[in-house]
């Protein structure tokens, strides 16, 4: 068994390489897509002869090489009151480009077959291949948790516009297999219908564990960014974090040359992979992430960035500095009228958006009402909730605290519905 196992994945490694290679020079590369595939249903159909362990939950994210702060306190959570649970957490960093998918992951993806087979519940906060392309246990329940409070730009089957990407869509069976899928609100659950391609009734409301955090922590955070920057304590704070752009069009130069330094500091956080974020390395600050940096801004500008409603959570005045609104909005698309949601606190020119702050022009009521629309739950309980919620409809017999949060039954025409054996 041990043998054919090997041969499988050097198998799959040889036809990575050469169908890729046909592929550039206009091979059929959805026949290798479907090969592949093919080739791990079978080697997961003995796989999955492993017994399960009913206790066991496995977690696993492409968003990072470390563990995400939302899976760092789902388990801190789990081994806490639930310490009779193995945990295991796979997690790395993969961008969205087809070779590093398929030529340097398959290990990896193996790994994941071998926990995907033997726990009886999956977590995930993004598209992940096995989970999505894998004949399943029955017994086995995934959680789709989705790894940002809200959708401001469109995603997953929202993108799909030509019958190419329709078709290696199908293909790998993008977002299917999900049993239950979080949402940080019901304002948000329309779109998330739309990008997972499934019903609203298989959409769970709740916030993610990172609004706990800030929520239980921002007075200590805040201290500790202090204790190490304290010239950030003598001015007004401005956070500048705009989402990532392929195209690298950025309008930092106006904004920062509208800015009267002498009675504000401006804190620019750009996307690591952002090319030009060098060039603007003395405004940062090292060592804290843009949402721990929400404790010590007075003021938030970000565009398209699901940090425009990170930045609610602690009620603070969120500016839209949108220089390429039109442009944007028909080549990404979007979710959520930016202009009719933030209204005062939406910009096309930085100069404007200054003078808003500079005059404190602040409309805290509407910042206080978006709060409310897009973070479901703000109590401090979130983590316990979706703890509870996914021991209790993981299949395992807990006594479970009943809390009166609404959840639909999913129908069973959903696209999203599970394929198991």
């Amino acid at each position: 068994m041990l043998l054919l196992f090997c041969k499988r994945v050097k198998l799959v490694e040889l036809l990575s390489k050469n169908c890729y290679n046909k592929y550039e020079h206009g091979g059929s590369y959805m026949l290798f897509i479907y090969i592949c595939i093919e080739i791990l249903n079978f080697i997961y159909f003995f796989i999955k002869l492993l017994p399960t362990n009913k206790d066991k939950i496995v977690f696993i994210s492409r968003q990072s090489d470390k563990m995400t702060l939302d899976y760092r306190l789902i388990i801190n959570d789990l081994k806490k009151r639930y310490p009779n649970y193995k945990v295991k957490v796979i997690t790395r960093r993969i961008e969205k480009n087809y070779k590093d998918v398929f030529l340097k992951n398959t290990t990896l993806i193996f790994k994941q077959m071998y926990h995907l087979a033997t726990s009886k519940i999956c977590v995930i906060d993004g598209y992940n291949i096995a989970v999505s392309v894998l004949r399943h246990k029955k017994n086995l329940k995934v959680f789709q948790i989705w790894h940002s409070l809200g959708a401001i730009k469109k995603f997953g089957h929202q993108t799909i516009q030509t019958k190419k990407k329709q078709k290696f869509a199908k293909t790998l069976k993008m977002h299917q297999k999900y049993d239950y899928i979080l949402s940080s609100s019901k304002a948000m659950n329309e779109s998330y219908s739309k990008a997972f391609n499934c019903d609203e009734n298989r959409i769970y409301n709740i916030s993610l564990p990172r609004v706990d955090y800030l929520i239980n922590n921002h007075n200590k955070i805040k201290n500790e960014i202090f204790k190490k920057y304290p010239n950030l304590k003598n001015k007004k704070n401005i956070l500048y974090a705009p989402t990532f752009r392929d195209n690298n069009h950025y309008e930092i130069d106006n904004l920062i040359n509208s800015i009267d330094f002498t009675k504000y500091n401006l804190i620019i956080k750009l996307h690591p992979c952002t090319k030009c974020a060098s060039d603007y390395s003395k405004y940062n600050i090292e060592g804290f992430s843009a949402f721990k940096l929400l404790s010590v801004a007075d003021y938030v500008i970000t565009d398209y960035s699901g940090f425009s409603i990170e930045s609610m959570i602690l009620n603070k005045p969120t500016y839209i500095y949108a220089y390429d609104y039109d442009e944007y909005s028909r080549e990404n698309g979007l979710n959520i009228d930016l202009k009719k949601e933030f209204k005062s606190y939406f910009f096309e020119d930085a100069k404007s958006l200054y003078n808003s702050i500079n005059n404190e022009t602040l409309d805290l009521v509407l910042i206080s009402k978006l709060r409310k629309k897009y973070i479901s739950d703000t109590s401090g309980k979130t983590t316990e909730r979706l703890v509870d919620f996914i021991i209790k409809n993981g299949g395992v017999n807990e006594k479970i605290k009943n809390y009166d949060i609404k959840f639909f039954k999913a129908s069973s025409h959903c696209s999203c519905n599970t394929e198991k054996d």
